[in-house]
């Protein structure tokens, strides 16, 4: 579903190369236009809020919503992800967490507002949505073993043979992914430890400014001193793929709140790259520790350390950047077992293959597009089994829009006229001519505004007609004249004619 054209060429495109069933591909501007055969609406995000309303303009269970976690932390996806709980979401809708630690955070937040809600209202409200945890995904044969590739960047860097790689790949955003000063650290440690082996970290990825670039730069000469630091441009295709190839071990020591999955470490496994990662986020999901590679512990402050931080958030004092980079700047690695975890590696070429071959194992087995994709069609089963059987949330009365948000105006409004029309109220002709004046006004742009959610015109004269002719009507007799389905666009016609000077419309 999607209101660009360009959007929906591009996704015919790619879905019609990569789907072996051929499936057709049918573009919908909304979901009120899908068949009986759509089961599923995939949400590419984690907010619900206008496909929720939308769908309760129609049949709430005329299909699933479906979504996916990214980035938790900002105010507009938390505060998304707390109206879960006055959403009409139904038992058969779903949000992907791509992580556990997704799950817990979705959750946690939902309790936070449920709590408030509790306390303001006396009512206790329970999510209705599903949460199951389904990781993103890789394309395994992008990451075979290539030994030109691997050539590529260890003559790149100047690596021998028996020199030790390690690599970091990700955007250089020091508060939004991982802080490139512990890695630093980590990797000169290591080097010093081996004095025998020289040791290179090249860092992949690009930096959204000069000033940031530099930055980068300026860390690795201060802090790097033993370990040579090199930096890839991670906008060329050919030296990121000879960087999976070209390393002997993966890294990142991601710090920030704002992560909830990280796909690298994916990438790593899938290039048979044992991962030293932080114990962090959805890194704790995909690193076996041990088995493909070695999570390193973390530190943050507890509850109620960060509360000044949330206030500054809020007022505006911080924007997301700050308060996301104020989060990271205390959230500490040890950097002991980081370096450890390094030198083994270096060390016990052995340890290093099996774990790769480790790696590759799960990466094939749990995160290949193929498996992930069997994931989601299982979970859109679950769904459509839900959607027959489980009572439905909120259902719509007949009386009522879809969004309370977008009221009835003649509903909230009702106290400003006189009276609302009703099937009692007279209806008399008001002027001499009704067909000659139903004309003339039909020939002003500036009486004709809205003239679309009306009775058609020619209904309208036949009606003006019958009236002249009865002198006196109510309104209830004149809606025995129409078909019930057009009484609400005549109720609209009735008092446009009254505005205009062609009918009167009075109590009694």
């Amino acid at each position: 579903m999607t209101g660009s054209d360009k959007h929906a060429a591009e996704f015919a495109e790619m879905a019609q190369e990569r789907d072996r069933r051929n499936r057709p591909v049918k573009r919908h501007d909304s979901m009120l236009q899908a068949d009986a055969s759509t089961e599923c609406l995939m949400i590419a995000g984690p907010t619900f809020d206008a496909f929720a309303w939308e769908r309760r303009a129609g049949n709430q269970r005329a299909y699933s919503l479906s979504g996916v976690t990214h980035t938790l932390s900002s105010d507009r996806i938390i505060a998304g992800l707390s109206n879960f709980l006055l959403l009409p979401l139904q038992p058969w809708d779903a949000l992907v967490c791509t992580s556990q630690v997704a799950r817990d955070v979705v959750t946690r937040t939902m309790e936070n507002y449920a709590d408030y809600l509790g306390r303001r209202t006396g009512v206790k409200i329970e999510p209705t949505l599903k949460l199951p945890v389904i990781p993103l995904g890789v394309d395994g044969s992008r990451y075979a073993k290539d030994e030109t590739a691997r050539q590529m960047l260890r003559n790149r860097i100047g690596a021998a043979d028996e020199d030790f790689v390690i690599l970091f790949l990700g955007r250089f955003t020091f508060h939004a992914k991982a802080h490139p000063v512990p890695m630093y650290l980590a990797a000169e440690r290591a080097a010093k430890r081996m004095p025998g082996r020289k040791v290179h970290l090249v860092m992949v990825g690009q930096a959204p400014n000069d000033r940031i670039m530099s930055m980068y730069r300026t860390g690795a000469e201060q802090f790097a001193k033993t370990a040579s630091v090199h930096f890839i441009d991670g906008q060329d295709d050919d030296l990121v793929h000879a960087s999976w190839q070209g390393a002997d071990v993966f890294l990142s020591l991601s710090d920030n709140i704002q992560e909830t999955f990280g796909l690298t470490p994916i990438e790593a496994m899938a290039a048979g790259l044992p991962a030293v990662v932080s114990d962090w986020d959805g890194y704790k999901d995909t690193v076996i520790d041990g088995e493909t590679g070695f999570r390193v512990p973390t530190t943050a402050p507890a509850a109620g350390d960060g509360i000044d931080l949330a206030f500054r958030y809020q007022t505006g004092r911080d924007d997301y950047d700050r308060f996301i980079g104020r989060a990271c700047m205390v959230t500490s690695c040890d950097l002991d077992a980081a370096a450890d975890a390094l030198v083994r590696l270096a060390e016990d070429p052995e340890l290093r293959a099996a774990m790769g071959k480790a790696g590759r194992n799960r990466a094939r087995a749990f995160y290949d597009w193929s498996v992930i994709i069997r994931s989601y069609e299982d979970l859109w089963l679950e769904l459509r089994d839900i959607r027959e059987k489980a009572p439905e949330v909120a259902p719509r009365q007949s009386s009522e829009t879809a969004s309370p948000f977008y009221p009835d105006p003649f509903h909230i409004f009702a106290p400003h006229p006189s009276f609302a029309l009703g099937a009692d109220n007279i209806v008399t002709i008001d002027g001499g001519d009704p067909d000659a004046d139903f004309q003339a006004i039909l020939a002003h742009e500036v009486c004709t505004f809205s003239q679309e959610l009306m009775l058609p015109s020619e209904q309208t004269a036949a009606l003006l007609r019958r009236v002249s002719a009865s002198g006196k009507v109510t309104v209830g007799e004149i809606e025995q004249w129409i078909d019930d389905r057009r009484w609400s666009r005549l109720h609209r016609t009735l008092p446009w004619l009254a505005k205009f000077g062609l009918i009167k419309l009075s109590e009694q």
